[in-house]
């Protein structure tokens, strides 16, 4: 039927997918971080595929539980994003004055001592 090809013609054969066990997946990443080897030399050495590698590294630093925020995790960022808030309305009441002040002492003055006219 519409089996895949090589560029000469020839006939791949189909592939097989390796499912890794939890434990073979974190200690190799583990051993990864241990070694400071890169990502496309150590990957190799344990007969996985660079990629497979760099999927196990980004399975690893997610959050578990599928990125669930804690209550403890939420309360502290809401707490934080208030604070920020405040601050954030804090900066445009100063900058706001300080737009004033510049406007206020660009102004020709009224009273500047009479010079030569222009």
């Amino acid at each position: 039927m519409n089996e895949p090809k090589t560029k000469d013609g020839a006939a791949t054969p189909p592939r097989k997918s390796i499912i890794y066990n939890e434990a073979f997946r974190r200690d190799s990443v583990a051993a990864w971080r241990q070694s400071g080897q890169s990502v496309p030399k150590y990957a190799p050495q344990i007969g996985v595929h660079e990629t497979t590698l760099y999927a196990w590294i980004r399975e690893e630093d997610r959050p578990h539980g599928g990125g669930a925020k804690t209550p403890a995790d939420v309360d502290s960022l809401q707490a934080e994003n208030r604070q920020l808030r405040a601050e954030c309305e804090r900066l445009r009441t100063q900058r706001d004055i300080l737009k004033k002040t510049l406007g206020i002492l660009s102004e020709p003055t009224v009273n500047a001592t009479k010079g030569s006219p222009p």
